[in-house]
């Protein structure tokens, strides 16, 4: 999830990316003459030096010029948003045009001043503004992420983070686990829907305790969930023996719920896991299929072991 920082405007971290000391200099003293001018300034030469900045410490706003020593136009807001996607960015550049302004704005910049058409007072507004309007981007940007019931990200949360962590997760390989409540309508039905919310939470919660240490755990909507964690060293290679020590912490946890937590319904939840081979990968909708044919395969067997 992105970090959303509340920032007071008294005092503003700016990261000026700029290669020309004469137009640092210019830019630095312009800001110094303004009213409420409680900052503080890092230059940086280049965008490698800039990235690297940004690496080692936490900025309010970048001032970056389009025309560096190791990047030019608007391939140089793409590369730095690419390692910073959080920290909203001005454009302070010589190249004064309309469509390269509306473009630097589609690709992430908050903002677009021309020097010599600027002051002190309008970079100073222009870094407040986007610092403002990027904490709500990312406050909206959350909201249409997470589950409002539970707080574990909806489902286009969960394929967000698939798709941000494709590279890195397809490499190691990871596995999916599709995990549905049993039982949900029973509880609707017999204690009413704020029970079934109750339910839901109380889901959630032990999820968050059974898959400790990852933050992919997501409901897909209504009574399904799905977790997604990738492969290390610790964890065994055979998804059927991880299935099974999977169910065996559920039930574990479920179990000690149920006895302790005093509610009127019991929990219990169904599970399917699939893995993700980067020797042989399958595509993120049949490992998908994958998991929730094993998800009702276990449903079933519940359901026949309850005959019995």
């Amino acid at each position: 999830m992105r970090d959303v920082r509340q920032t007071s405007f008294t005092s503003i971290k700016v990261l000026l990316i700029e290669d020309n000391p004469g137009d640092a200099r210019l830019i630095r003293e312009a800001m110094s003459e303004t009213d409420h001018a409680d900052f503080d300034v890092l230059w940086a030469d280049s965008l490698e030096d800039g990235i690297e900045r940004l690496s080692e410490s936490t900025f309010d706003v970048v001032l970056l010029d389009l025309s560096l020593p190791d990047s030019q136009g608007l391939e140089t807001i793409k590369a730095l948003r690419d390692q910073a996607k959080v920290v909203p960015i001005v454009v302070l550049t010589g190249l004064d045009d309309e469509q390269t302004a509306i473009r630097a704005v589609q690709y992430g910049a908050q903002d677009y001043l021309i020097k010599g058409q600027v002051n002190g007072g309008t970079i100073m507004r222009a870094m407040r503004y986007a610092i403002e309007r990027n904490r709500l981007q990312d406050k909206l940007y959350n909201l249409s992420i997470i589950d409002e019931l539970t707080g574990l990200y909806n489902r286009r949360g969960i394929y967000s983070l698939l798709e941000n962590d494709a590279g890195t997760l397809g490499t190691k390989g990871y596995f999916i686990v599709v995990a549905d409540m049993d039982g949900m309508k029973q509880i609707n039905d017999s204690f009413g829907h704020h029970a079934g919310d109750q339910a839901l939470v109380d889901t959630a919660r032990i999820l968050k305790e059974v898959f400790h240490g990852t933050d992919m755990i997501g409901r897909m909507g209504g009574d399904e969930f799905m977790v997604i964690f990738p492969q290390n060293s610790l964890i065994p290679m055979n998804p059927e023996t991880l299935e099974q020590e999977i169910a065996a912490r559920m039930k574990h946890k479920l179990d000690d719920f149920n006895q302790s937590a005093g509610r009127s319904y019991h929990l219990s939840l169904s599970l399917g896991l699939s893995y993700f081979n980067p020797d042989s990968p399958l595509n993120l909708n049949e490992l998908i299929i994958d998991a929730d044919q094993r998800m009702y395969a276990d449903k079933r067997e519940k359901k026949t072991r309850s005959i019995r």
